[in-house]
């Protein structure tokens, strides 16, 4: 049976309270929800008035009739037309929001890592589990991050042991098969990557049945000394009556790089958060996003970079090309505390507005309490430069193939970034598709 619980004509907040009141209370990791449920009381559902949220149109969310969606059988040659080339043994599926681990594959991962439910990996890292959890609580300002970290079904946990080196990517595979009800999943993994250890790995999703569905995601990083992570993160299968609330934390040492990119098409809103804490010395961490929006989609990113180390390096650039009458915001803050001197900082937001009623709108901001620190931050909004259009013209160019031609060199700046073929293959595809239909 998947439908746990409708929302019927109740509210939001009331849906999710019986979300919580049907959810097992005993299991190991039943104190940490509850934290996680506490703390989401207290700071309660954003308004029209929480600025973070001012750009994300809330009330198309809090109106909608949910089903809470639980997993259920799903064959193995159902989702393999979804797993990369790359991962075919680098695997872990998720049906509608909970971790699988019947379904995913492990067999190209190193035996030395450790992947489990996040609940039986307790037994043996629960102390620093609790207190990667109990650091992260304490500080969180999001509401639905903490709603996933109470409500969640299964997540997965990843240990990579010091100085292991995983060549294959992991894929981090999404299905949802809503049906013909409007899916609320709570998908969440927690990645810890041990010193000197360097790990791959994308997310994709893939939609079985349901054009409606709210998927309120969650991703933990903890990267130690000398740990590389890479992360891919590309959904291109929304919906117009699709919503993604991803949030993701992430906590580096010194000297642990963490590189992210971001492609997605939007949906009825999308919405992407990122809090990093660069608490190391040396560390450096580099954000990339392009958002390709259409209809009446919206895009939306949302980034906290923390420095509170010394001699620390962070990157923040994303792009958005929106038509018709789409929306897309960028808020990004670099965020120096006194002791981290040297810091290096760099934040760019670059909009393509394509159609007079397409909106874009961009809030960088800095804030800097130590007095050696290279920070620099900047955003454009604007239209197709006409200039780089007569020049493209003027060597028989028609108008339609050099504006094609401007709007994916817009957009490989940040698809190039990703180092997955067949994702960077894939992310080419839909801006090629998206500046086909311009």
């Amino acid at each position: 049976m998947m439908t746990l619980q409708y929302a019927s004509e109740e509210s939001f907040d009331q849906f999710l309270e019986r979300i919580w009141d049907s959810s097992p209370k005993e299991d190991l990791f039943g104190k940490l929800k509850q934290n996680a449920w506490e703390a989401f009381l207290k700071l309660g559902l954003p308004t029209r008035k929480t600025e973070v949220y001012s750009y994300v149109t809330l009330r198309k969310l809090f109106s909608k009739n949910f089903a809470f969606l639980k997993p259920h059988a799903i064959s193995k040659e159902a989702i393999s037309p979804y797993i990369l080339p790359e991962c075919r043994q680098s695997v872990l599926v998720f049906i509608n929001g909970s971790y699988s681990p019947e379904l995913s594959n492990r067999s190209a991962i190193p035996a030395s890592v450790t992947i489990d439910t996040l609940n039986d990996a307790y037994r043996t890292y629960g102390s620093f589990i609790t207190n990667a959890w109990k650091r992260n609580l304490t500080s969180e300002k999001d509401p639905f991050y903490l709603i996933n970290a109470a409500l969640h079904h299964s997540a997965a946990f990843i240990y990579v042991p010091p100085k292991v080196v995983v060549e294959a990517p992991i894929q981090i595979l999404s299905i949802i098969d809503a049906q013909d009800q409007i899916g609320l999943i709570f998908p969440r993994w927690h990645l810890f990557a041990g010193n000197s250890s360097q790990v791959k790995c994308c997310t994709t999703q893939a939609v079985l049945s349901g054009d409606s569905y709210v998927n309120m995601s969650a991703i933990d990083f903890n990267i130690e000394e000398n740990a590389q992570v890479e992360l891919v993160q590309l959904v291109t299968t929304e919906r117009d009556d699709a919503w993604t609330l991803d949030s993701a934390r992430a906590h580096l040492k010194r000297n642990s790089t963490l590189n992210t990119v971001s492609v997605t098409e939007g949906g009825e809103a999308a919405r992407l958060d990122w809090h990093v804490v660069l608490a190391g010395e040396n560390g450096e961490a580099n954000l990339s996003g392009l958002g390709l929006c259409n209809g009446k989609h919206e895009g939306h990113a949302h980034i906290l970079m923390e420095h509170q180390a010394p001699h620390c390096r962070s990157m923040q650039f994303y792009r958005n090309v929106i038509k018709d009458t789409a929306r897309s915001s960028f808020e990004g803050k670099i965020y120096v505390h006194q002791e981290a001197q040297k810091t290096d900082a760099y934040q760019m937001n670059n909009n393509l507005l394509l159609s007079d009623n397409a909106q874009a709108y961009s809030k960088p901001n800095l804030e800097i309490f130590a007095d050696d620190v290279k920070a620099s931050h900047g955003c454009t909004i604007g239209q197709l430069d006409d200039e780089q259009l007569f020049y493209l013209k003027a060597r028989g160019l028609s108008q339609e193939i050099a504006q094609h031609l401007l709007i994916q060199g817009f957009c490989s700046e940040v698809i190039d970034k990703i180092t997955i073929e067949s994702l960077l293959k894939e992310a080419g595809r839909t801006a090629a598709a998206y500046v086909s239909s311009t």
